[in-house]
């Protein structure tokens, strides 16, 4: 009966994946739809990403962490950081290791070290846990986030910038005063002290963050309707970054945290999320450090693509 027990639930939450999946690939076709019909525009993109980061990504982190206080809790959400900058920091050790291998030049050496860092945490990431997982996932994606903050305006602006200037200066008040952050900060005190914003108010706050995941997926979608398909598949070379980037690194970080970590949960979490597409920011730092935007391009765009066949194949593992 226990067996039976073990494989519904299993199979639950493939399903459960899995139709999450399908109503996140509507909201990307939406976008893909609206952009190739001009309703949407380079524009409206970028208010809608600026709405997304500064606005509702805030609300939705802050959310996720208004959950009882619990020891283990805290102690789960604080290993979970850690951990996701290990991954992070061995995603960057692992480029380093295949640019060499395949002879990169010192452009596509950026963004392939930059790619296999930094996943696409809060536009793919966050819609995918908060569909799989629920508002308790999202507690432990939101620490994998503030590792993602941290490292990608300091590490991340390192790879871009370490060929042509021999001192890289990291904004840290950049960094401080993200609003994902920031949110974070005061989600973590009110986690920690029990305290509460009275219902009519955290509902509202609640309601605008739900707007998280329909926004950035039709974000994704617009930003794939600017690619050609065949662009996309023209330069093999792109392949052993992106199939590193959503199966290898997860895979080895799930075979390695499986034997410590024994909330699936939060093991779930963080190898769902190390098994993310190509971060958006990959092309915004290639266009604003003079970087490979065509390479950084065709990583985002196909990757994105790709990983709605990986992200499955993962959920299999995990079961």
């Amino acid at each position: 009966m226990q067996m039976l027990a073990d494989a519904l639930m299993q199979n639950a939450m493939f399903v459960s994946l899995v139709s999450g999946l399908a109503a996140l690939a509507v909201c990307i076709a939406a976008g893909y739809a609206s952009r190739k019909a001009k309703i949407l525009t380079d524009e409206l993109n970028a208010g809608m990403s600026t709405v997304l980061v500064k606005v509702t990504l805030p609300c939705m982190v802050f959310i996720s962490m208004m959950r009882p206080f619990s020891q283990t809790l805290l102690m789960e959400s604080l290993a979970t950081l850690l951990l996701t900058m290990v991954i992070y920091v061995s995603g960057h050790v692992i480029g380093m290791g295949l640019a060499r291998l395949m002879g990169a030049t010192p452009d596509e050496k950026q963004v392939w070290q930059f790619a296999l860092v930094f996943a696409n945490v809060g536009y793919m990431g966050f819609p995918i846990v908060q569909a799989v997982y629920g508002s308790e996932g999202m507690m432990y994606a939101t620490m994998a986030n503030v590792t993602f903050n941290i490292l990608a305006f300091s590490l991340g602006v390192y790879l871009f910038k370490r060929d042509t200037t021999g001192t890289v200066k990291v904004n840290l008040k950049a960094i401080a005063l993200n609003p994902a952050l920031i949110a974070t900060y005061i989600g973590f005190i009110f986690f920690i002290t029990g305290f509460r914003l009275p219902s009519v108010f955290q509902d509202g706050v609640a309601l605008v963050g739900d707007m998280t995941i329909p926004l950035s997926m039709i974000l994704v979608g617009s930003i794939l309707a600017k690619s050609r398909p065949l662009t996309l598949v023209n330069d093999p070379r792109v392949l052993p970054v992106i199939f590193i980037r959503l199966l290898g690194i997860p895979l080895v970080s799930f075979f390695i945290l499986r034997l410590f970590i024994h909330n699936p949960v939060m093991l779930g979490v963080i190898v769902i999320l190390a098994g993310m597409p190509v971060a958006a920011l990959t092309v915004i730092f290639a266009e604003q450090y003079k970087g490979n935007t065509v390479v950084a391009s065709k990583l985002v765009a196909l990757s994105s693509i790709l990983c709605l066949l990986s992200i499955p194949l993962l959920s299999l593992v995990l079961q």
